[in-house]
């Protein structure tokens, strides 16, 4: 395209431009303005691998105790998975007392955040929103007590009770995030720049 041309379509039509920029990115603040405050809580889960074995009873190197925390980081991969399976998630909304949110199975494994922050490390970090407070904070009260749950059916099998695993809770945190004025009026303008030149460019220029 024709430099001379294209610039001639933004003088012809900056008006156009301009309007559209400003209708959309006030449709973008009004649509944000009205959308509900959500909340987000966050918690974190460390698993630890018993032992009875210590350095001082024994003639060779432990490592600092490495293999019993890489016991541990597989549990941790169990506790991102147990919060991405739908029955457990249902099972943590009812348990909460708090209204199940999403009805789908795919929406139900999507609901809570979790991750690890390395592959090796046995701590878990997991969140969840609500737009109620109080309700986020007890939905990570619940995942807690239902990883716990979970925890203790895995030590069942465990023949040496030193060798338990067992996990330490975070006290849950709760936020309240901004909401989105600034990426939804940024994404707003730039969808408005768009249409306008879009039609601009395809508008016949007037015969002289």
């Amino acid at each position: 395209m024709n430099i001379d041309v294209f610039v001639g379509a933004i003088k012809r039509s900056y008006l156009l431009i301009i309007v559209w920029i400003v209708v959309l990115v006030v449709i973008a603040l009004i649509a944000t303005w009205r959308l509900p405050q959500t909340y987000e809580a966050g918690g974190t889960a460390t698993a630890i691998h018993g032992t009875d074995i210590s350095q001082a009873s024994v003639n060779y190197y432990l490592y600092d105790n490495y293999y019993s925390i890489q016991s541990g980081a597989f549990i941790a991969d169990d506790i991102v998975s147990w919060l991405a399976s739908p029955p457990m998630v249902a099972a943590i909304y009812k348990d909460a007392g708090v209204s199940q949110r999403d009805t789908s199975v795919k929406a139900l494994a999507k609901i809570f955040t979790s991750k690890k922050q390395s592959a090796t490390s046995n701590v878990a970090t997991y969140t969840v929103s609500d737009t109620n407070p109080d309700n986020a904070r007890r939905l990570i009260l619940s995942a807690n007590k239902s990883i716990n749950a979970q925890v203790a059916d895995i030590n069942k099998d465990q023949k040496d009770k030193a060798g338990y695993f067992s996990i330490n809770f975070t006290e849950p945190v709760v936020v309240k995030p901004p909401k989105g004025y600034l990426i939804n009026s940024i994404v707003a303008g730039a969808l408005g720049l768009i249409f306008s030149l879009a039609i601009a460019l395809y508008r016949p220029a007037p015969r002289s």
